[in-house]
């Protein structure tokens, strides 16, 4: 869910793979909880946000942590069309999942996940992201043989307890970009951006908490945080490291194809202030690979971000 509560997360509503296709990855992509912006009145937790924000920027400017120069970065040695085709097969593997979870259920023809019950969406999401996942996985750990993924300097834990804290940091940049974008699309269109953006979040939203709910819930909060850090901050940013593109210009160019892969799973309406918080977090993410050396570092932070999204939401439906 990426920032849930009032936004957007993870891929398209629907990826064709031959007559099926890949449904949308549950959370990890949404817009930062943001209180409502009141009609009347001051608005004053979004423009404390925003202040929050401002200071911060200021902060890491001038002691330049946001600086990438001289960082290790995940120093990935496979040629970047091997990685970028490692990418593709891990899809591909999602997508024959996916379809051979819905002839199972007996779904034919294009997945249409409004449609879906909670057991189907919990079904064909699970295999979808599981399958991906654990191919992903297979192959990293099949570069790392062959030597051509170093290991991390720093633990995993200290990784991902690094991970979580600094997306900490981010958080008041993520919250007030979709807050701002949202009130640009208010006085361009006159309309408010939805509470809720995503789709899966809101089947989750009004689902019973029954068996299938939580695996629903537990493909939203690991499968595909692990699935989607291995996919575009491994990947698809490594090999445009191995292109040569410096640092930042890699994770301003991962997360640009990581936002437009979530459009189909965005309302119109919602599109403004979830997409510009999901490119935000995705820098946060794709600096944070960077940074640390580690994909422990992201895929703790997206699951952090997904798990409070979705407790937000829940919580406060």
């Amino acid at each position: 869910m990426g920032g849930w509560a009032s936004a957007a997360e993870q891929a398209p509503e629907s990826a064709a793979v031959g007559s099926a296709v890949l449904p949308a990855p549950a959370v990890g992509d949404a817009q930062a909880a943001v209180p409502a912006v009141p009609t009347d009145g001051v608005p004053v937790v979004p423009l404390v946000t925003t202040a929050v924000a401002a200071v911060l920027g200021l902060i890491a400017h001038r002691r330049r942590w946001l600086a990438l120069d001289g960082r290790p970065g995940l120093g990935w040695l496979a040629p970047p069309m091997h990685l970028m085709g490692m990418c593709v097969a891990t899809w591909l593997a999602g997508g024959v999942a996916t379809l051979v979870a819905a002839r199972s259920l007996g779904l034919q023809g294009a997945i249409d996940p409004a449609a879906l019950s909670t057991r189907e969406m919990a079904i064909v999401t699970a295999s979808a992201m599981g399958a991906g996942m654990l191919t992903a996985l297979g192959v990293i750990i099949w570069m790392r043989r062959m030597q051509l993924v170093p290991h991390a300097t720093a633990s995993p834990v200290r990784s991902s307890m690094s991970g979580v804290a600094m997306l900490m940091a981010w958080w008041p940049a993520i919250a007030s970009a979709g807050w701002l974008a949202g009130q640009l699309q208010r006085a361009a269109t006159g309309v408010d951006p939805p509470a809720i953006g995503h789709s899966t979040l809101e089947q989750m939203v009004q689902g019973t908490r029954d068996a299938w709910w939580w695996l629903m819930g537990l493909s939203a909060v690991v499968l595909a945080p692990i699935l989607e850090e291995c996919l575009y901050r491994g990947f698809v940013q490594q090999a445009l490291r191995r292109a040569g593109l410096a640092p930042w210009t890699a994770v301003v160019l991962t997360s640009a194809v990581f936002t437009l892969m979530h459009v189909g799973s965005v309302p119109e309406g919602a599109r403004a202030a979830s997409l510009t918080s999901l490119a935000v977090l995705s820098c946060c993410f794709g600096w944070l690979a960077e940074r640390t050396g580690s994909l422990a570092a992201p895929v703790a932070a997206h699951v952090a971000f997904n798990v409070g999204n979705l407790v937000v939401a829940t919580a406060f439906a």
